[in-house]
C-alpha cells in the first residue's frame, strides 16, 4: 500500500494579495502615527522653550531685584551712521543678555566680558573676543531650527529669545539711537517695575524670533548677541506674530527658505524686528510679571500692539 503524506505537517504560505495587505496596514499605521510622533515633539520643544523664557523672566526680576529696574536693552543704543556720541563705546556691541549672564547661572561668562568690557580701551569688539561663541543654552527654543546658532562670520553667538522694545521701529525718525521707546527694553532703558502703569501682567517682556544662517556675504543679525545694535534681539509689536511683513534689521538679513522668517528693504531709520516661531499657530510670550502664555497669530494687532508698550493707557483684551 502506497505511503501518503499528511498535509497536517503543511504550512501554508502568504499569497501575493495577502501580503499586500498586511504592507498596506502597515503604512496605514505609520501614517496614523507620524503626525501623533510630530505633535508630542512640537508640544516638548514649546513646552522647552516656554520653561527657557521663564527662566529668562526670572533672570530679568532677578537684575531688577538687585539694580532697581530692568537692564537696558542696548547700553549704548541702537547703531547709527553718526557713532555713540555722550560716551558710547563702538567695541561694545552687546545687549541685555550681557546683564542677565549671572541670573542665568552664566557667571564664568559674564565675568570673561566684563573683564573686557571694563577697560579703558578695549581691543577690538564684543562681537569677536574668544568668548562671544559660547552658547547660552537658557536663551535657545528648540523649535528654532537653526538654533543653536553661532555665526559662521565670526560673530559670536545667538539667542531665540528677544525682548520687547515697544510698538514702533526700533530707530524712528528723530530718535535713531531709539532712547525714547515706549516698551521695556530699549537704547540706554532703565525701566522699573513702579513705571509700567499698563499692568505687569499685560506688558510684553519677550518672545521668540527665528535665527537663520549667514551666508558667504550676508549676515543675519537677528538673536546675535554680541554685535545686536542693529535691533536683532529686540522685537517690536509694530506687526503681529509671524507677520508676512519682513523684518528690517538695517538691512542685515536672510529670508529662511520656508518663508517664516521674511526680510524687507533695509535701512539704518525704521529698522525693526518682530516676533516669529516654528510654533503651529502662535508664538510664546512672556509678561513683565514673569508669567509665560502662548499667543496666537490671529491676536488682533492692536491687543498686540498694546501689550507692547509699558504706559499707554490702553485696555488689553484677551488673545
Amino acid at each position: 500500500m502506497p505511503v501518503r503524506l499528511s498535509s497536517l505537517g503543511r504550512r501554508a504560505a502568504f499569497t501575493l494579495i495577502e501580503l499586500l495587505v498586511v504592507i498596506a496596514i502597515i503604512a496605514i499605521l505609520i501614517g496614523l502615527l507620524l503626525p501623533a510622533v510630530q505633535k508630542v515633539r512640537e508640544a516638548a520643544a514649546r513646552l522647552k522653550c516656554q520653561n527657557n523664557m521663564k527662566q529668562l523672566g526670572l533672570a530679568l526680576h532677578g537684575y531688577h531685584d538687585s539694580n532697581l529696574s530692568f537692564p537696558p536693552g542696548q547700553p549704548n543704543g541702537f547703531y547709527t551712521a553718526s557713532g555713540w556720541p555722550n560716551g558710547g563705546r563702538d567695541q561694545d556691541r552687546g545687549c541685555w543678555v550681557f546683564f542677565v549672564l549671572p541670573h542665568l547661572e552664566q557667571q564664568p561668562l559674564y565675568d570673561l566680558a566684563n573683564a573686557y568690557l571694563s577697560q579703558a580701551a578695549p581691543a577690538g569688539y564684543t562681537l569677536n573676543q574668544a568668548w562671544s561663541p559660547i552658547v547660552i543654552p537658557t536663551l535657545q527654543c528648540p523649535a528654532d531650527g537653526q538654533a543653536p546658532k553661532v555665526s559662521a562670520l565670526n560673530q559670536g553667538s545667538h539667542t531665540s529669545l528677544v525682548l520687547c522694545l515697544g510698538n514702533n521701529y526700533a530707530t524712528p525718525s528723530g530718535d535713531l539711537r531709539g532712547l525714547t521707546l515706549n516698551g521695556l527694553f530699549y537704547g540706554k532703558s532703565r525701566v522699573r517695575i513702579e513705571s509700567i502703569s499698563d499692568g505687569t501682567s499685560n506688558t510684553l517682556a519677550s518672545s521668540e524670533l527665528l535665527n537663520n544662517q549667514d551666508t558667504s556675504t550676508t549676515h543675519d543679525i537677528r538673536g546675535r548677541i554680541w554685535n545686536s545694535v542693529h535691533a536683532g534681539t529686540e522685537f517690536s509689536t509694530l506687526y503681529p506674530p509671524n507677520s508676512s511683513v519682513g523684518d528690517n534689521p538695517m538691512g542685515y538679513c536672510v529670508p529662511l527658505a520656508n518663508g517664516k522668517a521674511p526680510c524687507a528693504a533695509g535701512s539704518i531709520p525704521n529698522a525693526y524686528t518682530l516676533a516669529r516661531s516654528n510654533h503651529s499657530g502662535g508664538v510664546n510670550a512672556g509678561m513683565a510679571d514673569g508669567s509665560v502664555r502662548f499667543v496666537s497669530n490671529s491676536i488682533t494687532p492692536a491687543t498686540w500692539s498694546a501689550m507692547g508698550t509699558r504706559d499707554f493707557g490702553e485696555v488689553v483684551s484677551g488673545n
